[in-house]
């Protein structure tokens, strides 16, 4: 078979896109140093400041902040000002990457790059021989990474738009039910549902210890933990049969070491006529319809943390991108009767409703 011609604009464009994806690489590590040492809180507020200040505000060495903020600037994560050599944060740079109450921030993202990059050496044992890295080694900061980029957003969506969604769900949990979330992390999802519906009783479960101490540090600090039990326990060996009107899975079915069993679990775990209210990122189940940046960050994501903590447990390694067809597919299995994508818009999520 011959070989194509050699298309010299087509290697140079993918040259400049592989420049331009490791000068991304640093600046990801550089924005996680920025996040750590409140540098970029420190410029919130739009103050135009000069290195010196920054680094004087923060107690840090002015060159190394010199530096890093020329970085951010040419990132377009910071304003420069020429004319007296100051930087600043705009209003929408500060919702990004400083503000962690609203759904525009993500500066949870480069937490979790980095507690990723750090897994590297155990990541490419891995591609040799098989097997993964356990959540547990990824560190306490991944449990935060998580918190921080998904907390604003369920804050925002669960209560007010994704329960509304379904016919009669609301209305149920304002009257009292029994809910329960599995993969419920540090609390980011359960306890603002918990604080919204105050008539309703609540059950978190999860497989990880240091996620679940933070969860009840949430409640507590929220005033719900007298409504809210966490648990820690994977999804197929819950032991109650019948007794939730509602179970929520966001986000983590596809990390599960037995997410078919899990899935099973919170069938039975549901009374007659009760709901699983479960999230994925939004993606296709075709790989060409995912060949995009956000395919691209799916993907990655899932290779470098989310397959690989399910096959560390000899688990199915499902991996993060799941499209609606495998959803249908998965949910038929464990028992479901009924399955439906809900109608909601969202930046980064498809939300699915099966029922018992």
């Amino acid at each position: 078979m011959a070989h194509e011609a050699f298309d010299r604009s087509r290697a140079a464009a993918l040259a400049r896109q592989v420049g331009a994806d490791f000068g991304a690489a640093l600046t990801v590590a550089l924005a996680y140093i920025g996040d750590r040492l409140g540098l970029f809180r420190l410029l919130a507020d739009g103050e135009p400041l000069t290195p010196a200040q920054i680094a004087g505000r923060a107690g840090l060495s002015e060159r190394y902040v010199r530096e890093w903020a020329s970085t951010m600037a040419a990132a377009g994560y910071l304003d420069y000002r020429p004319a007296d050599a100051t930087f600043r944060m705009s209003r929408e740079q500060a919702m990004v990457l400083a503000r962690e109450d609203n759904t525009f921030f993500t500066g949870g993202a480069f937490q979790y790059a980095v507690a990723c990059y750090r897994q590297i050496g155990k990541l490419t044992d891995a591609f040799r021989n098989g097997g993964g890295v356990p959540f547990t080694d990824f560190g306490p900061e991944i449990v935060e990474a998580i918190e921080r980029l998904f907390h604003a957003g369920y804050e925002a969506w669960v209560a007010d738009q994704w329960i509304p969604a379904v016919p009669n769900l609301k209305a149920r949990l304002d009257a009292g039910a029994d809910v329960a979330e599995v993969g419920c992390g540090a609390g980011q999802c359960i306890v603002p549902v918990a604080a919204a519906f105050p008539n309703s009783r609540f059950t978190g479960y999860d497989v990880d210890a240091a996620s679940i101490a933070r969860a009840r540090a949430k409640a507590a600090n929220a005033g719900v933990g007298d409504r809210l039990v966490l648990e820690r326990m994977p999804a197929e060996n819950i032991p109650a049969a019948d007794r939730f009107d509602l179970v929520m899975a966001f986000n983590c079915i596809h990390d599960m070491a037995n997410p078919r069993g899990a899935l099973a679990g919170i069938r039975r775990a549901l009374k007659p006529g009760g709901l699983l209210m479960w999230s994925e990122a939004d993606a296709s189940d075709r790989l060409e319809e995912n060949l995009t940046p956000s395919g691209r960050t799916m993907y990655g994501a899932s290779t470098m943390h989310c397959m690989t903590v399910s096959l560390a447990q000899g688990g199915e390694g499902l991996g993060a991108v799941i499209g609606e067809g495998l959803a249908r597919e998965l949910a038929r299995e464990a028992g479901f009767a009924g399955f439906e994508r809900l109608p909601v818009k969202n930046p980064f999520h498809q939300v699915f409703v099966a029922r018992k």
